[in-house]
């Protein structure tokens, strides 16, 4: 699958440095655009996330915003990552509000200002949605990663990290700059938005076809399987863990299982006009090595060989249709025969079209297929 570039984290990343230079020559616009308790202005829930008090703080929140961004924006749609980004951000303002006047009085007259609530609000979702990754921690040998711990560990330290900032800030009678609760509220509002769009669900699935690959690549069957019977129990597999399962026993040397498996994933790809010409192709090449086309049906074929022709791929259709015909007991090899001899002539191919010709009317001359073939003849 083509990996989408992050044209919204970009973007934001440029309306950012923009605003903090403009914030950095203008020192008045800090104190504009933050949101402060003892004032709040709704506006400057939104304008004191591009608000940035100096450069060093907003290079911690790029690095960050990149990091995550990139990975949280890859899961996302562009609108639904910056309504992730926009709502924990406001979301980060209004908690800290309620907490800085719960707990911290001091900071009331304080502006709230940077991007950290917002991409606290990445950190939420990332947690849920990539909580099987690892974060490495160190370097063993050369392109190697070494000992690592587990995503969920690593978020849960970050978590406890703000959460023991924010209560050590609260009783104290010179509090940091830090925004404690504003990172907490943004990074729930994140946590909160991934499990109502199923991010858990899709990093389960993500993780368990990584490994299933990973357990192709080592010629293990067996094992490629048994992570796939999760995603094969639902009552719609995805297509992906079709097509590993069908590899999979098909290493097994079981293609009676693999046949099955790889037409569904076939017809998925058929049935979902999204579904990239590759993968098509990747499928349809399987399928015909171990003669299993004969189970389309004859307008599932037609969209295959239609698919292909869109691609320019004629030599590719061309091969799947000669697989079919070395079915010589196929009822519809009458009607695979003509549409062969057809897409012979639009190859620039006229003498193989007319043995084909020749062999339809020949082996089958009662068929409806050999009339048209005489009327077309005739023409």
């Amino acid at each position: 699958m083509r990996t989408r570039l992050p044209f919204v984290t970009g973007g934001l990343l440029l309306t950012h440095t923009l605003a903090t230079f403009w914030c950095i020559r203008h020192p008045e616009v800090v104190e504009a655009w933050g949101f402060t308790p003892a004032n709040p202005q709704w506006i400057n829930l939104l304008t004191s996330l591009f608000a940035h008090a100096s450069y060093i703080h907003w290079l911690k929140n790029a690095l960050f915003l990149t990091l995550f961004g990139w990975y949280v924006e890859r899961a996302l749609d562009g609108w639904r990552f910056l309504a992730l980004y926009f709502i924990s951000g406001v979301l980060a303002a209004l908690t800290h509000w309620a907490m800085v006047g719960i707990f911290q009085p001091t900071l009331y007259d304080d502006s709230l200002v940077g991007a950290s609530g917002a991409i606290s609000g990445l950190v939420g979702y990332f947690a849920l949605r990539y909580y099987r990754r690892r974060v490495r921690l160190a370097w063993s040998a050369v392109h190697q990663w070494g000992w690592g711990i587990p995503m969920w560990v690593a978020v849960l330290l970050w978590v406890l990290w703000q959460g023991i900032g924010a209560i050590l800030d609260a009783g104290s009678e010179n509090p940091t700059e830090i925004g404690y609760w504003a990172h907490l509220g943004g990074f729930a509002t994140g946590l909160i938005l991934a499990v109502l769009w199923g991010a858990g669900g899709e990093g389960e699935r993500e993780y368990l076809l990584q490994q299933a690959m990973a357990s192709l690549q080592q010629g293990a069957g067996g094992d490629a399987l048994r992570w796939l019977q999760p995603l094969l129990s639902q009552p719609a597999p995805p297509l992906e863990a079709l097509q590993l399962a069908g590899e999979a026993w098909a290493l097994l040397g079981d293609y009676e299982e693999a046949r099955p498996l790889l037409t569904r994933a076939l017809r998925h790809a058929l049935n979902h006009p999204e579904t990239d010409y590759a993968t098509l192709r990747q499928l349809a090449n399987l399928l015909a090595e171990m003669g299993g086309l004969i189970l389309l049906s004859s307008a599932e074929r037609d969209r295959l060989i239609e698919r292909a022709e869109r691609q320019h791929d004629r030599e590719t259709a061309l091969r799947w249709l000669q697989t079919l015909l070395q079915h010589a007991d196929h009822p519809q090899r009458p009607e695979i025969l003509l549409q062969y001899a057809r897409l012979l002539e639009r190859a620039g191919q006229p003498q193989q079209a007319k043995q084909a010709l020749r062999e339809l009317q020949e082996r089958y001359p009662d068929s409806l297929q050999a009339d048209l073939a005489r009327l077309h003849k005739r023409d």
